[in-house]
């Protein structure tokens, strides 16, 4: 099924297919308040919203979730490294 897609300044592209989306969505082309309608329907929705891309909204809060813990742990280790040293 092929989606339109209208960016904030109104301009639109017609998308070929939901995993062509997903990877605009997935590289940043694609914004979460970008609009999406599939061809067959009158309603746009915020790209942000629509749940076929919801896996790609965690995975790319993920490596900045990710790189918090690794300073956490690395601050812990360092931590409890100069409690054992004394």
């Amino acid at each position: 099924m092929r989606y339109h897609v209208r960016n904030t300044a109104g301009e639109e592209l017609v998308v070929p297919s939901l995993d062509v989306l997903h990877a605009l969505y997935a590289q940043g082309f694609l914004g979460d308040d970008d609009l999406v309608r599939a061809a067959t329907s009158e309603r746009w929705v915020r790209a942000g919203s629509m749940s076929a891309l919801q896996g790609v909204r965690a995975r790319r809060a993920e490596p900045r979730r990710m790189g918090l813990l690794l300073i956490a742990v690395i601050a812990l280790v360092a931590a409890l490294g100069i409690l054992l040293a004394r």
